[in-house]
């Protein structure tokens, strides 16, 4: 009983599952256990542009027609562009969730007199989004039966649909919109094109590329930046975490958001570019890449097979029913909780329930805490145990009457078990925690060196346990050599505590750092041992005689030095 380090199970367990609660206390929802180990290990985080690094608040900041751009002010808009935003509404939902659509409806109900929003038209046909289609496509019937389709999508998608129409070269025009959109977006805004046709007859094409579109003009919409997103950008940044931003958006407004956030300025990677290289290729495109834009969802499921090829350890986060094939090929997929589908949510490993990119940050950094607290932890149980063996065997070796009965054995555990679970997850996160690069998530929990290190630090306490209840057994009786012996394991245990609680830090820096629990396990402790030595009837169940104070102090002395020594020493090389 006294070899068997039967607590480590308990400690895998606990662990986590504390870990567990305390993350959804940062509104992070832990739906795989094994994620929050691996959270301290991410090196590569692909994070969403719209909704994570930015607010997910859209609203319509410009209209771009007749050649010119027309910034939307409280007053109402000009005359000349109610056509342009007349379509727009058409080509937008009514109700539903997407911001995009909100906003335009929105400016539309504050600028367009009811008749030319068209209540009395009917929705008879929609062309969805898709990654093959980056535009949304409705055909209305008018009260008169002719059908008009609206537009409003990717500036490419659209203008690309769009024909010659009376003689003007609309090949012109859309290359004149494309750069406007160009231009516009490097301000970080996101720009949609318009466009709108009539159908001939009463029906309509297979296909919305196959619609002759005339182009209205552009809409420019502004999602603002969340505001703590640079410094969270910086903290990734020191912890050794790339940030990687995947977006739909268009290039030069993926370039200026990241410019905004603090991301590394990198030649960006587009789906389209993305299509055109084999696996190889974009192993070594990926080496520096931090802005990915017109990334199709089903897209990024190559991007992170391409980092986890390279060695990294890949953090994704998604909210789409298409997100779920990379959220589930990510060594820690992160679901949106408010915006995010079911399917998103099952095939991830986290959830963020306020959808906010601070909450992934604060998450790595207790995935590194718990870590790190698992090691001092396993430390302070192999170390621990390792002494109570010795002192089980060592008597029977040496001819000598046993120190350690069963109730002996009983008491250690009683300390041992709430401080290798409570005392130590209760730790807070070392004050470098999050300025030093990622660990290896393939590395084994303890290296045979770290091993090496930690037997050779329990063997002081061993030690010193020996030569205490060896002298006792000399120069006092039996009853009293056992319990000068016993209380030295005791407070050899206490300093263990102590020692592996200020791993990689200073030991008098470790006491000022608050922890509850620690105090609490050790005045229990204290007071237990008390107990066993000067309740008459306790003493007597574990074979105690009284100790005069002096041979307390003297065995507290003796098994705080054959922990620290020992630490010291090792510490120094």
């Amino acid at each position: 009983m006294s070899m068997l380090p039967e607590e480590l199970a308990i400690v895998m367990t606990v662990f986590p599952a504390i870990g567990a609660w305390r993350l959804s206390r940062q509104q992070v929802l832990v739906r795989r256990l094994p994620a929050i180990e691996t959270l301290g290990a991410i090196s590569v985080l692909c994070v969403d542009k719209t909704g994570t690094l930015t607010a997910n608040r859209m609203d319509v900041v410009a209209l771009y027609a007749h050649g010119a751009r027309h910034p939307v002010l409280d007053e109402p808009l000009p005359a000349t562009l109610a056509p342009l935003l007349e379509t727009a509404v058409l080509a937008s939902t009514m109700t539903g969730p997407d911001p995009i659509d909100r906003a335009v409806q929105r400016l539309g109900a504050a600028n367009l007199p009811l008749a030319q929003r068209h209540p009395d038209w009917s929705l008879v046909h929609e062309y969805g989004v898709s990654a093959q289609q980056r535009a949304l496509v409705q055909v209305w019937r008018r009260p008169d039966g002719i059908l008009i389709a609206a537009a409003k999508g990717a500036p490419e998608t659209v203008l690309g649909w769009c024909t010659l129409d009376a003689g003007v070269d609309d090949a012109n025009v859309s290359a004149g919109l494309l750069a406007a959109a160009s231009s516009m977006a490097q301000d970080g805004l996101r720009m949609l094109a318009v466009a709108q046709a009539t159908l001939p007859g009463a029906s309509w094409p297979a296909r919305a590329a196959e619609i002759p579109f005339v182009p209205s003009g552009l809409l420019a919409l502004a999602d603002p930046l969340r505001p703590e997103i640079p410094a969270c950008v910086a903290r990734c940044a020191g912890a050794g975490i790339r940030v990687v931003m995947i977006t739909g958006d268009h290039p030069d407004t993926a370039r200026a958001i990241a410019r905004q956030a603090g991301l590394a300025d990198t030649p960006v990677l587009t789906g389209a570019t993305l299509d055109a290289l084999d696996d190889t290729a974009l192993d070594a495109r990926i080496g520096a890449l931090s802005i990915c834009a017109r990334i199709a969802p089903t897209q990024k499921l190559r991007l992170v097979q391409a980092f986890a090829r390279g060695g990294a350890t890949v953090g994704m986060t998604g909210d789409g029913v298409n997100d779920a094939p990379a959220l589930k090929a990510a060594h820690v997929g992160i679901a949106m909780g408010g915006r995010g589908t079911d399917v998103a949510r099952e095939a991830a490993a986290l959830v963020l329930l306020d959808d906010r990119f601070a909450s992934i940050v604060d998450a790595i950094g207790a995935g590194r805490r718990i870590h790190d607290n698992l090691r001092k932890s396993i430390r302070y149980v192999i170390s621990m145990h390792a002494p109570i063996a010795g002192m089980a065997i060592l008597p029977i070796l040496a001819g000598w009457p046993s120190l350690l009965f069963p109730m002996h054995i009983v008491f250690m555990e009683l300390i041992i078990d709430p401080a290798c679970t409570l005392v130590f997850e209760n730790e807070p996160a070392a004050p470098g925690a999050m300025l030093r690069p990622p660990r290896d998530a393939q590395a084994p929990l303890f290296s045979p060196s770290a091993l090496a290190r930690t037997l050779a630090m329990s063997l002081g306490p061993l030690l010193g346990v020996a030569l205490a209840y060896g002298w006792a057994l000399g120069a006092l009786a039996p009853a009293q050599a056992r319990a000068f012996g016993f209380t030295t394991l005791v407070f050899a245990n206490l300093s263990l505590i102590l020692v592996n609680r200020a791993a990689g830090a200073s030991l008098f820096g470790s006491l000022r750092q608050p922890n509850r629990i620690l105090w609490l396990v050790v005045g229990a402790a204290l007071g237990l041992l008390a107990l066993a030595l000067y309740v008459p009837w306790l003493a007597a169940v574990f074979q105690f005689a009284v100790l005069a104070p002096a041979l307390v102090a003297g065995a507290g002395v003796i098994g705080l030095a054959g922990a620290l020594l020992p630490a010291l020493l090792l510490r120094r090389h």
